[in-house]
């Protein structure tokens, strides 16, 4: 753990403990003001640092000398020192029909950011200070509003702060860190809501920490355009706004960690239930309030994974369409923001323009350098380089073959499997199942018809596949140091294999050979997204196919006993509610599968014999 990072203390201001206490304190009064032309409404002495800059800094805040910090299409972030202290500078984009009337139905972003600020800061919510407002600024031909917010510093956010505790040896000490910060959230939680204030976009790097002491944190939101304030924030809101917070630390925290900040958080909300004009009591139990919460949750991941689904192969940051000779066509991938971003292309940065002098020519791919991977009767995979002015990328090209007249047939007239391969596996990196990522999908098309087709894929550096770990484990480790990998790698193996299921995704072709492992950390990669398809409800028996195909895959694995499959199937039943011994159901019903597979397999093997020459 960065211990230096985490003990480096601050000097806070007191924050009041009710709203009347904060408003006698003066610090969110507002004042409004002109210079140089420019209307601002400003507060806690920035009126002077306005004074205090040239008026055409605001335009160019570049030209100032101010370091950019994040932008997008609507929005840009810049940092600045005035007056020896720091601030951020928001620019929203205001111009335009659809700004216009946005801000005649009361729907301002930069307004209503600074309204919420102004109301954290009176109602004694820790969030980002608000130091000034305005209109009107002119910049590369478009209106900008402008936002100026004192810095929080220093300050983490919440989700790597809560990695770096986490990751601390030393478990006691560990566990009593991750103590205080819960009761530092529930408690910055418990006053908003109660005070009337919801943050609408609330996840974990939307709220800063800053240690103050020992064990003693403070917890700050930022962001607070999507805030809604004023008003009682009931049962259902608050559900929705644990919810979305739940969204990160359902896959970062315990079941412990979170039960105990749900406590810790109702425990808060008595206590400041008479401090606070809008305060209610909340009329749900402890159980029903977990209840509500883990529908509200599923709901919420549901709408995040299709709001991100439904952006894949568009024209945007994330994606592009590109074109070649020959008749090829196809979407490429950017950035990425979501899912294991550790190897392959996320390490660089995939533009535009290089994507479209990389695939210029995509039909070269299959020539020159390539070395063969895997030669199927069904499709062509290749291992090359992509030449990139950071580093060489590696990639895995695969394309698809119809050996036979009815598979031509269907490759030429029917969805192309690149581009549905494309989909399944953007769609698994959004719900947190690591796959190698795709980068791109081709096509070469002759009118309406699809004349071949190539999937561009991430090559996962150090990774082999499940079966190939096994065997190198046999040879390479002792007794025991061999039954503790395979006791890591089952458990890991059940989660990924129940997340997969969980998640609404059945694999057809669910082998040993199509999960890779990667080395410490330990983890799994989904590999051959052919095999994938959605399914609304994932059955019993889709599930038991499933791990038929998978036992009788790792049948000639070294080293691997009853034992192993047997604490597997454990690991993978075990889930809350269910029966202790349903494992043993599990093993009995795939049992007959793995008999009806094996001998499907020999048949298969005879039928690829007698028609290609090999398996």
């Amino acid at each position: 753990m960065d211990s230096a990072k985490l003990t480096q203390t601050v000097r806070v201001q007191a924050i009041p403990s009710s709203g009347a206490a904060a408003r006698r304190s003066g610090d969110a009064a507002t004042h409004d003001s002109r210079s140089a032309g420019m209307r601002w409404t400003t507060c806690g002495g920035f009126d002077a640092a306005v004074r205090a800059v040239e008026p055409r800094a605001w335009g160019d805040p570049g030209g100032a000398g101010w370091s950019l910090v994040k932008r997008n299409a609507v929005r840009e972030v810049w940092r600045a020192t005035i007056l020896g202290r720091d601030y951020y500078l928001k620019y929203y984009a205001s111009g335009g029909i659809r700004s216009r009337i946005k801000r005649w139905l009361g729907q301002d972003t930069c307004r209503s950011e600074w309204a919420a600020s102004v109301y954290a800061a009176a109602n004694g919510i820790a969030a980002a200070r608000p130091a000034g407002f305005t209109r009107g600024i002119r910049r590369e031909g478009r209106s900008w509003s402008l936002l100026v917010t004192h810095a929080v510093t220093p300050a983490t956010p919440l989700d790597a702060f809560w990695r770096e505790l986490c990751s601390d040896a030393q478990i006691r000490r560990r566990r009593a860190d991750v103590e205080a910060l819960v009761e530092t959230l529930a408690e910055l939680l418990a006053r908003a809501h109660q005070a009337g204030f919801e943050h609408l976009d609330m996840h974990a790097a939307n709220i800063l920490v800053q240690t103050v002491g020992p064990r003693r944190y403070r917890a700050v939101f930022i962001d607070l355009h999507g805030a809604r304030i004023d008003a009682p924030i009931g049962p259902g809101a608050v559900v929705r706004n644990l919810a979305q917070l739940n969204q990160w630390f359902s896959r970062h925290s315990s079941t412990g960690d979170r039960l105990r900040f749900l406590r810790a958080y109702l425990r808060k909300r008595h206590e400041f239930e008479h401090q606070f004009r809008h305060a209610r009591p909340i009329e749900t139990g402890f159980r029903e309030l977990v209840s509500a919460l883990r529908r509200a949750a599923e709901r919420h991941a549901a709408r995040l994974w299709a709001q991100r689904d439904r952006r894949i192969g568009r024209r945007g940051r994330y994606f592009d369409r590109v074109t070649g000779r020959g008749g090829w066509q196809g979407v490429v991938c950017l950035t990425a923001k979501h899912g294991e971003r550790s190897s392959g292309g996320a390490s660089v940065s995939l533009e535009r323009g290089w994507w479209r002098q990389a695939l210029r020519d995509p039909g070269a791919l299959l020539r020159g350098g390539a070395r063969g991977v895997k030669d199927s009767h069904s499709a062509q995979v290749l291992r090359t380089e992509l030449a990139h002015p950071e580093r060489a990328l590696e990639v895995i090209v695969k394309r698809p073959l119809g050996r036979t007249l009815w598979r031509r047939i269907r490759n030429a007239l029917g969805a192309p499997r690149v581009g549905r391969a494309f989909a399944l596996g953007h769609a698994l990196l959004h719900r947190d199942i690591a796959t190698a990522r795709p980068l791109a999908a081709l096509q070469r098309r002759i009118g309406p018809f699809t004349a071949d087709s190539l999937l561009l894929t991430e090559v996962v550096p150090g990774a082999v596949d499940l079966g190939t770990a096994l065997n190198q484990a046999a040879l390479r480790m002792g007794p025991r140091e061999r039954w503790r990998y395979k006791a890591r790698l089952a458990r890991l193996l059940a989660a990924e294999l129940r997340r997969f299921h969980g998640r609404g995704f059945v694999h057809r072709d669910c082998k040993a050979q199509n999960l890779l492992v990667c080395g410490e950390p330990l983890r799994l990669v989904w590999i051959d997204m052919d095999g994938v398809r959605r399914a609304t409800r994932v059955s019993a028996a889709d599930e038991r196919r499933a791990l038929a195909r998978l036992c009788v895959s790792l049948a000639e694995s070294a080293g691997l006993t009853r034992g192993d499959v047997a604490r597997f199937l454990k690991a993978y039943c075990a889930r809350f509610g269910a029966d202790v011994n349903e494992w043993r159901q599990v093993w009995r019903a795939t049992v007959l599968l793995v008999v009806r597979k094996r001998a499907q397999r020999v048949r298969r093997t005879e039928w690829k014999v007698a028609n290609y020459g090999r398996r």
